[in-house]
């Protein structure tokens, strides 16, 4: 099989302007998380859609296919996050693709989800359930407030990363030996037509953030 795996898809909502601090954080995200990816592999790619962040962006299948590619979505949460129907039609998708994969490789995703939430405003607990329901999660939201946001400066937070791209990695290890029966088709996936505009948002018990259970 020659399709690139990815070991993680970004998943963030559209900007409301350029060049603001939205973008600016959200690209600080994914810098952050590629760099401490990448001191672990090589050989599994981070994908980051750059093209949302232009003015008139429209949906393309080829965020379907890269969905369907990765191990996992890294999920970079605020509140206005939930009212894009383009990040809920990625969250469902997801969940879609985390259900089958759980039936093919079984045991070895016991304990694992395939979500990752940053929270960089707004809480976990705000998150819809069929996501939170045993998610470790990392919480920015005392960081994103200060004036020069920087993962990086923090030596907590840069822990954090580093146990996120060792469970990233262990991840794209444990599906690579699955690899046919996982990826074969993502070169033809597509988008369900229809999905429920929001997930249940009922409230459920919160659980630890990373480095782990």
């Amino acid at each position: 099989m020659n399709q690139k795996i990815h070991s993680c898809f970004i998943s963030y909502r559209h900007p409301a302007s350029i060049g603001g601090r939205e973008e600016k954080i959200i690209k600080h995200v994914y810098t952050a998380v590629k760099e401490h990816v990448e001191v672990y592999t090589h050989e599994y790619s981070v994908y980051f859609d750059e093209h949302r962040l232009v003015p008139g962006y429209q949906y393309d299948e080829r965020l379907a296919q890269a969905i369907c590619r990765s191990a996992c979505m890294v999920v970079v949460y605020w509140p206005s996050y939930l009212e894009s129907e383009y990040c809920m039609k990625e969250l469902h998708t997801m969940l879609s693709i985390e259900q089958e994969r759980r039936s093919i490789l079984a045991s070895e995703l016991h304990g694992c989800r395939l979500f990752i939430p940053i929270i960089l405003r707004g809480k976990f607990d705000d998150l819809p359930t069929e996501v939170r329901n045993g998610c470790q999660y990392l919480d920015y939201s005392a960081q994103s407030t200060l004036p020069n946001f920087n993962i990086g400066d923090d030596p907590k937070m840069s822990e954090q990363l580093f146990r996120v791209a060792e469970y990233l990695k262990t991840l794209c290890d444990k599906m690579k030996s699955f690899e046919e029966k996982l990826f074969n088709k993502c070169a033809e996936f597509y988008f369900p037509l229809s999905h429920p505009r929001q997930p249940s948002l009922s409230r459920r018990p919160s659980v630890q953030r990373f480095p782990g259970r």
